[in-house]
Parts: structure tokens; C-alpha cells; sequence
């Protein structure tokens, strides 16, 4: 139908979709392509050719437009015009490709613009370490106050009441567990995430993983706020012969996990519940986006990380290696605006991706967004920390001036 439309001279205007071209069975997508575009080619009557004034707008043209089937798609409408679109930077790698496929720019609106225009939030960032020799009562004091200072006496007393709980969690000798403790202290003194007004995301760096964060957070506060949301489908068939007389493998935990969660949160019989995954999935994304104080904390590994508009998201915590694109998209997800007490996304970052730790790094243009040309994510990051001390000079510069 499409051949024969773009044929025609009637109807005056025409609009279709393409979402894929061919397909990727047998891994052999060069095979696939030929074959394809052989197909297509096959299919033109002898006088096809394309009438009226044709645009083809490709979307994400950063990627998968510098291979056969674009080409194929130019010869057989040789006098369209092609106009990509890109909510990333093109990787430096790329850039000179994608200009010659789609030429010069038309339009650029960089992250500092859009921030500047109020479209978006700027973005805060902080490395931290963990410290997993923090085991003793007297460290775990010390880690206590420190992350305390500048608490009044009585929001500590208040946290203090609350504290047993994390207390146990820090003193396993876990990587997971003491990270587990990092949030769940962000979650009683950050303001939005304590008034429920806010919530947050956390990138795991495994399936697996993801599910031993949701075990830790489900015997905390988090109870019934927290959920995983991966590309995982538990089924009996990928649990098949995973026992072991030595104890469960990582699939077996992993399935194991996911059941309770569902039997849990469906309050169903868990050889009901562990179907509902699909369910469970759109459920929490809605109460994540319209009810943050009810679902606080996200854990996924790739998915949502693009394309996944949720204003409340305020925090996202990365312990997954990370970089250009991925990294990009992932910390966009805590810029949307969303009331004035939202002044900023914050992104924690428990893989020191910019090695922000060994030295004084303010430029965040390099290490896990190095493939980038620097002028296209200036201004993407600022330091958490250093930002905070400039505010409070300003401030205290303006209250010199009042006196």
C-alpha cells in the first residue's frame, strides 16, 4: 500500500510509520539486511517513483541510521529530506557520521539551556565511598554523626528513635547493606524524600543484585514503598534445575525474591502472584508518579532509565558502571520540574564514575561522559558539595551587606 501511495499524486497528504526495519533472527543481522532490502526492491513496479514533497523524520538518529537500510531507504525516495532528531549528544565518535548522513545542524538546544529557560532542573552531583569496614558500635556512632552534622538537636533525637533498624543494616560487612544504610539516612533527613513529597531511584549493577537491595529495603521502613522493576519474567522453567545441595544459586534467590515480592504486594498465593509481573510493573510506575510518599524507592537496572517521565523522582543513586548515553539518559530521569521545593536533581554515585574521589574533579565533561565533545554536556553535573558551599558564602555575603 505504501509503494502504491508514494506512486500516486493523491491522496495530497500522507503520513506513516516505520518502527523497525526487518528483522535479527539468527544473529546475523547483515544476512537479515540484505535479504530485506533485496525484498523491498523486488517490490517496486517498474515506474516507481515517488511523487509530491517528501520529509522523513527520524528520531534517535544517533544511533542505527549509518548502516544498509538507510541507504536502501535514500535510493528509493532519492529526493526527500531527511531531518534527525536527537535528545542526547552525538558521541564524538559519531558526530562526523551523523553529519554526513543528515548534514549540518538545524537547531541546537543544549542541558545549560534548558536549564537556564526553566525547562528543565540542574543536576547535583556526589561521589560517595563506602566504607565496609565500618562494623564496630563505636564506627557506626562516628558514621552516625557524621552524616547527622548540621541536624538540630532534636531532628537527631528523632532519627535516633528510628535508628535501630539501620543500625543493623550497617553493621553487616555487606557492600549492599551499607549502601542500603546511605539511603535509607537520605530518606529520614532530605526533605523531600522524608515528606514523601519526593522519591528516588536506584540503578543496581545485576538483576541479582537488584533483588538483594530489594531484600535488604524490605525489612526497613521501605516495606510496601519499595519495588523492582527489571527485565526479569520469573518462570518455573528458568529455575529448572538450579538446585543445589549446597544451597540456592543466584537464580534460585533471585526467583524466590520476586515471588514474595508479588505474593506480598498482590496478597496472594505466591504460585498466583509470580504470573503478575506485567501488573505489578504498571501499578508501581503509576504510585511511583502519583503517589511518591506511597512508592519511594525504584530499583531497576535498565529499564526506565529512558523515556520514563516521573516529575517526583528527586535522588537517583548509581552502583552500576556507567557511561555516555546510558549515563546521560539515566540522570535525566531527576530533572523534570516539580514544584518549587524541588530545586534540584541529585545523583549519588556509588561508582565514583568521574574518579572524583582520588582528587579534587570538578569538571564532570570527562572520565564516564568522555565520549562526548566537552562543549556539548558543559554544565550537565555540578559538584553537590562545592555548590552547597558557594550558596552558603552568597548568603553569608548578603547577611554582611544587611549588617
Amino acid at each position: 500500500d505504501m509503494i502504491a501511495t508514494l506512486n500516486s499524486t493523491k491522496p495530497w497528504l500522507i503520513c506513516s510509520l516505520i518502527h523497525k526495519f526487518g528483522s535479527k533472527q539468527n544473529g546475523d543481522d547483515k544476512g537479515d539486511a540484505d535479504d530485506f532490502i533485496k525484498e523491498m526492491k523486488k517490490a517496486l513496479p517498474p515506474d516507481f517513483k515517488p511523487k509530491g514533497n517528501l520529509f522523513v523524520f527520524v528520531d534517535e538518529c544517533h544511533r542505527t541510521q549509518s548502516g544498509k537500510l538507510h541507504e536502501a531507504m535514500k535510493e528509493i525516495l532519492p529526493g526527500a529530506v531527511f531531518i534527525g532528531f536527537t535528545g542526547t549528544p552525538l558521541l564524538k565518535a559519531d558526530k562526523q557520521k551523523s553529519i554526513e548522513i543528515f548534514g549540518r545542524y538545524i537547531h541546537t538546544y543544549k542541558f545549560d539551556e534548558a536549564v537556564k529557560d526553566g525547562v528543565v532542573l540542574d543536576l547535583r552531583y556526589e561521589a560517595r565511598e563506602i566504607d565496609q569496614s565500618i562494623t564496630s558500635q563505636k564506627k557506626i556512632d562516628e558514621w552516625f554523626e557524621l552524616k547527622t552534622k548540621g541536624l538540630t538537636d532534636l531532628a537527631k533525637a528523632q532519627l535516633k528513635q528510628r535508628w535501630g533498624t539501620m543500625q543493623k543494616v550497617l553493621s553487616s560487612r555487606s557492600r549492599l547493606d551499607k549502601i542500603a544504610a546511605d539511603i535509607l539516612m537520605d530518606m529520614e533527613k532530605c526533605d523531600r524524600l522524608k515528606s514523601g513529597r519526593g522519591n528516588a531511584m536506584l540503578v543496581s549493577g545485576s538483576i541479582y543484585e537488584a533483588c538483594k537491595f530489594f531484600e535488604i529495603f524490605d525489612k526497613t521502613d521501605l516495606h510496601g514503598k519499595c519495588a523492582i522493576v527489571t527485565s526479569y519474567v520469573p518462570s518455573t522453567t528458568s529455575i529448572k534445575g538450579e538446585e543445589s545441595g549446597e544451597g540456592q544459586t543466584e537464580k534460585l534467590e533471585q526467583y524466590d525474591i520476586y515471588q514474595k515480592m508479588l505474593a506480598d504486594w498482590f496478597n496472594e498465593v505466591p504460585e498466583k502472584a509470580i504470573n503478575r509481573v506485567e501488573e505489578f510493573e504498571l501499578v508501581v510506575k503509576k504510585k511511583f508518579i502519583e503517589e511518591p510518599g506511597q512508592m519511594k524507592l525504584l530499583i531497576v537496572v535498565d529499564k526506565l532509565l529512558t523515556d520514563f517521565d516521573a516529575p517526583p523522582a528527586t535522588y537517583l543513586y548509581i552502583d552500576k558502571q556507567m557511561r555516555d548515553h546510558g549515563l546521560f539518559q539515566a540522570i535525566c530521569r531527576v530533572n523534570r520540574l516539580d514544584g518549587d521545593d524541588k530545586e534540584y536533581g541529585y545523583i549519588v554515585d556509588y561508582k565514583d564514575l568521574f574518579q572524583s574521589l582520588e582528587g579534587a574533579v570538578n569538571d564532570y565533561t570527562s572520565g564516564a561522559l568522555d565520549g562526548y565533545d566537552k562543549e556539548d554536556v558543559a554544565g550537565l553535573l555540578e559538584d553537590r558539595l562545592g555548590k552547597a558551599k558557594e550558596r552558603l558564602e552568597d548568603a553569608l555575603e548578603q547577611v554582611r551587606a544587611l549588617c
